[in-house]
Parts: C-alpha cells; structure tokens; sequence
C-alpha cells in the first residue's frame, strides 16, 4: 500500500509537469550543455547591473518577518518542491520563488501574463536581490525588507490559457517606487534568427541565474529560442546581447523534468540538442511597450 501511495504521488507530479505545458505555459528545458550560472559567476559586469532590476515572485505565505528590518523565505529545495533526483544541477538549492518579473518603470514590473491574474495580485510579493552571494550557497538567507514589495494591481496583462501561440504578459504596479535600482532599457525590435542572447531569472524558483542562448525562430509577436529555462522563469526578462535591452519575456518552452512511467523515481532534467524539440518561447517587448504608452 505504502509503495502504490507513493507511485501515486509521483504519477500525479509526472501528469502536472506535463499539463503545465499547456494550462500554465510554464515549462523549459535545457539544450546541449546546461549554461545556467549564478549571478555572482559572471565575467560581464553587465549582468551584474542588469540582475539588481530582476525580482522573483514570492508567495507571502513563503516569507517570514526576523525582526531588525529583515525576513527570511521559504527553505524547500528544488528536490524538495518537484521530487526531482538529488544528483541533478541545483537540486539543492532554495526553490522559493514561482515566478520572474523586472523592473520597466519606478513603480512597475513586467511579468508573463500566465504568472498573475488579477484576482491573485496581493497573494505575492516581489523579491529583489533573490541570488546567492557566493557559488557554493545553496540558500540566500536572509532578505532585507527594503527589497521586498507587494503588488498594487495588475495595470494590464494578455494571456490565453491553451494557446501555445498567443501573447503572453502583464504589467504590474507594485506598493512603492523602487528607488535603489533602474528600470532596464526595452529593445526597439527582435533579434535577428541566429542571434545571442542571455535571459536571468529564477528557473525552478531557485535563486537568479544568466543562462545563454540565441534565436531559433521569428514570429512577429513572439520569437523561440534555445535558452536553458525552467518553471520559474517565466516572466524572466531575455535580452538582446549586442544591447543589453530587453527584447522580450520568457513565457513557455519544451517540459521541464521527465519521469518515468506511473512516476516511479525521480524526475530528470529533459536535455535536447541546440537545434532540437519546441525551443522556449519569448513575447516580444513591443506587446509590453504599447500597455506602457497608454
């Protein structure tokens, strides 16, 4: 009985993994080597700068006041939250965060339309400075509240459940400005197919990471790559190289973790070939631009 019950569980994480992919436009997967590094990690001082405008979406239930002006999220790992095996990247780590959002005005931050209803908005704070201070942490510790805001409202969003094709965003307005940090350029168009770019966010909700890629495919409202994401890094900004500007947000991609069947053992990371499976997908930021012209 103990062994159907726990076949059971892992059957029903298999069929949600899978699901998501669909319902909740929320999977990635990694192509060819897994690029993924922390913050901390990275030789360009831009990524640096451009991680202080990236914030993660934090249930408030998973954030704990310490007093002295600080508090503390939720310590599951990875491993813990999606039972994936315990040798795979990260496994380890703190998996606080649902979503990825980043700053495009004072008081406003771009997400994926599919991370936030507006029924939803005060159920999350936005989290900044969500990344480990050094390579061999797997928790971030704790967060001063100064970095922590709540959502005001949500000013405008687009997304159709079921429709792998369709824009997906929303623009959200948060308690305060952010006064300690910029709002990131918007590209004034795509990239070009074969281009580099690189996305930060949270994959999985572990801490931010940059991972790089480039461009597989150009279709107008969306563009596809072969950026190694995850669950987690939807409403991540991705950015264009050659600018450093964000030329769109992470929505969907390929499912993340496979497991085997009626979910017997841990899930493991999909990999495909640079050029293989459905690549993930990005809204361009023009979608994004337009809200902010209203």
């Amino acid at each position: 009985m103990f062994v159907m019950i726990i076949g059971m569980k892992k059957l029903f994480l298999s069929l949600l993994v899978i699901s998501t992919s669909y319902a909740f436009a929320n999977n990635k997967a990694i192509y060819g080597a897994d690029s993924r590094i922390e913050v901390i990690q990275s030789k360009n001082p831009l990524h640096h700068k451009l991680a202080n405008s990236v914030a993660a979406m934090v249930k408030k239930t998973k954030i704990k006041s310490a007093g002295n002006g600080v508090s503390f999220l939720a310590q599951e790992t990875l491993e813990d939250t999606l039972d994936i095996c315990s040798n795979a990247r990260f496994a380890k780590q703190q998996a606080a965060g649902d979503c990825t959002g980043f700053l495009v005005a004072p008081n406003l931050l771009a997400t994926a339309g599919h991370c936030i209803a507006k029924d939803q908005c005060k159920t999350f704070s936005w989290v900044f400075d969500y990344k480990l201070s050094d390579a061999k942490q797997t928790q971030v510790g704790s967060v001063k509240n100064s970095n922590i805001y709540s959502c005001k409202r949500v000013v405008d969003y687009e997304f159709t459940r079921f429709s792998m094709g369709s824009p997906d965003w929303a623009v959200i307005e948060l308690d305060r400005p952010v006064t300690n940090r910029a709002p990131l350029k918007l590209s004034s168009a795509i990239p070009d197919v074969s281009s580099s770019v690189f996305v930060i966010g949270t994959p999985g909700g572990i801490p931010l990471k940059v991972a790089n890629g480039k461009v597989r495919n150009n279709f107008g409202d969306y563009f596809s790559t072969n950026l190694d994401t995850f669950g987690g890094n939807s409403g991540s900004p991705v950015f264009d190289t050659r600018t450093g500007n964000v030329a769109g947000i992470l929505v969907r991609g390929d499912v993340d973790y496979k497991y085997t069947w009626l979910g017997l053992g841990c899930g493991k990371v999909s990999v495909y070939g640079e050029n293989d499976g459905g690549g993930e997908q990005v809204t361009a930021i023009d979608l994004v631009k337009d809200s902010l012209r209203r």
